[in-house]
């Protein structure tokens, strides 16, 4: 019987060898097939009719309401803290991620 040990620099090595001949691959298939879009390739489909860009955007008001009616009583508490910077901004999802994280360890002991 064979037993198998593991052995960090081959599946190393093993891993880079990997990534190498994918990205090979990504280049050889680029030279061969040239990108050539065409008008008719680009048209978002809407079942045979003709549509203007401003109505194929989809409104972002419509995407986020769910979402905003569910949360409406935890905004109220935390709306006020909001400054509109980006530093405030990562700040918030650190700390999201590290209560979320802390709940997950909780339930799974």
């Amino acid at each position: 019987m064979v037993e198998w040990i593991w052995d960090p620099i081959v599946a190393t090595a093993a891993i880079l060898l990997g990534s190498l001949a994918a990205y090979g691959l990504l280049i050889a298939g680029r030279r061969i097939v040239k990108p050539k879009p065409t008008p008719e390739k680009v048209k978002t489909y809407a079942c045979g009719e003709e549509l203007k860009p401003d109505e194929i955007h989809a409104d972002s008001e419509q995407f986020f309401s769910p979402i905003r009616r569910v949360l409406k009583p935890f905004y109220r508490y935390i709306q006020p803290a909001h400054t509109g910077a980006l530093n405030t901004y990562l700040l918030w999802a650190v700390v999201g991620f590290i209560i979320i994280l802390v709940i997950i360890l909780l339930t799974v002991r």
